[in-house]
């Protein structure tokens, strides 16, 4: 399982561009478009892998269309040494195929001969606006059987992320945590992407504090505190938090260079290490 930094990329051009101007390699993750499809989303990642970048790609369950298509897409993401899938349900609507969420994948792909080298799953530490939080506490559980690593939604408050990891590890679920903080976010995308996913709690959370103008004019200030909080317990076996993954919207640069900045001015806890990949 790749821990350390994530930098999570949409597969539009922007993402591609600003990944071609890294100055070193990085991990990213490459979600799927709801417009494009998983396959356009795997020919992104295939070409950030060719620039020397590990990458992570989301096989979203309800954008596969049956079982030749999906072997298919585990294929092509082994042919381009693409060793990792976050897996989740998405929101097709209907279904493209016989797969509504990533419990049914999990234990095709765990199993499957392609199967990639880590496997991740979703977190929601403040809950899904269309699951009930029993029902997303069994998944979970259900879930980690098949699983290396879980990355969560994100979550504004760390009171509440902290709350979740020490919840699920009293559940008895030991999967490394990435937990996932906004970017530098330009503030009418951060707050279509917080209400889709369902995180109106943290904004309630911020508004209180006074800090919800800081958020949405760059979120970089909820940023810092966000990665200040959580930063001290990488390591900590309490809550066995692996990294972060960041959600860059395409802004990956910034975030790159300011992830960069935080890790050398933070002195007081284990930094952080960038998975090693050698340029191909």
């Amino acid at each position: 399982m790749n821990g350390g930094a994530r930098f999570e990329v949409m597969p539009f051009a922007r993402g591609e561009e600003e990944a071609a101007k890294l100055p070193e390699p990085v991990r990213l993750t490459v979600t799927c478009s709801p417009k494009h499809g998983i396959d356009h989303s795997v020919e992104v990642a295939t070409r950030l892998r060719a620039l020397g970048h590990a990458v992570t790609l989301h096989l979203t369950a309800r954008m596969i269309r049956d079982r030749s298509h999906l072997d298919d897409l585990l294929a092509a993401m082994a042919g381009a040494g693409i060793d990792d899938a976050l897996l989740i349900g998405g929101d097709a609507t209907p279904p493209h195929g016989p797969y509504s969420s990533a419990v049914e994948l999990l234990p095709i792909i765990h199993e499957h001969s392609r199967r990639p080298q880590a496997i991740g799953i979703g977190g929601y530490p403040e809950g899904h606006p269309l699951i009930d939080p029993e029902t997303l506490v069994n998944v979970l559980e259900e879930k980690s059987q098949f699983a290396d690593y879980v990355t969560t939604q994100l979550c504004f408050d760390p009171n509440t992320l902290l709350t979740w990891v020490k919840a699920t590890r009293d559940a008895g679920i030991e999967l490394p945590v990435i937990v996932g903080l906004p970017g530098l976010v330009d503030r009418r995308k951060l707050l279509e992407i917080s209400m889709r996913v369902g995180v109106g709690p943290s904004l309630r959370f911020l508004r209180k504090q006074r800090r919800l103008r800081d958020l949405f004019r760059l979120s970089g200030n909820s940023a810092d505190s966000l990665y200040e909080a959580v930063a001290p317990h990488i390591g900590d076996p309490q809550f066995g938090i692996a990294g972060f993954h960041y959600f860059t919207f395409n802004r990956l640069l910034e975030t790159w260079r300011w992830e960069r900045e935080k890790r050398s001015a933070t002195n007081s806890i284990r930094p952080l290490i960038h998975t090693e990949v050698t340029p191909r």
